[in-house]
């Protein structure tokens, strides 16, 4: 009887375990989506792109060392500082994401930049909010670099 408890017990799981792979899968793909929705964003330097993923009461925070200080702004006063265009070295920035772990509401993904001025790094953390994928919160770090001659 015993063996057959958990003979019945693995079967479920067994059964139970694709359904779960691929719901896990789904929210993979649309944190990536809301990621493509970020980078197309910094691209055109356009804060309207970033609306759809940014949610206006989330928060960004990091160290400056300019002020020698921590700063910290909602991600509506951070996205004021997009110009509507795209930065005039745009085709020497490089930026690549890797989505480190995603659960059913839950998500959390490391961004590099590598602009002709800037080594950065920004750690996203995202929730889905109503069915959507959104950026609660942005912490970043990073350093100027002097551009090449």
């Amino acid at each position: 009887m015993n063996t057959s408890i958990r003979s019945t017990v693995l079967a479920a799981a067994l059964l139970l375990l694709p359904t779960s792979l691929m719901a896990q899968s789904n929210e993979h793909a649309e944190v990536d989506r809301a990621m493509q929705t970020l980078l197309r964003g910094f691209e055109a330097g356009d804060a309207n792109l970033l609306s759809g993923v940014l949610r206006k009461d989330g928060v960004v925070i990091g160290y400056s060392s300019n002020r020698g200080a921590v700063v910290m702004e909602t991600t509506e006063e951070w996205a004021k500082g997009f110009p509507g265009k795209p930065a005039p070295d745009e085709a020497q920035r490089h930026r690549q994401y890797r989505i480190l772990d995603v659960t059913d509401s839950a998500a959390v993904v490391k961004l590099t930049l590598d602009y002709p001025t800037w080594d950065g790094s920004d750690y996203l953390a995202l929730a889905k909010i109503d069915g959507n994928w959104m950026i609660v919160s942005k912490s970043w770090s990073g350093k100027r670099k002097t551009p090449a001659s």
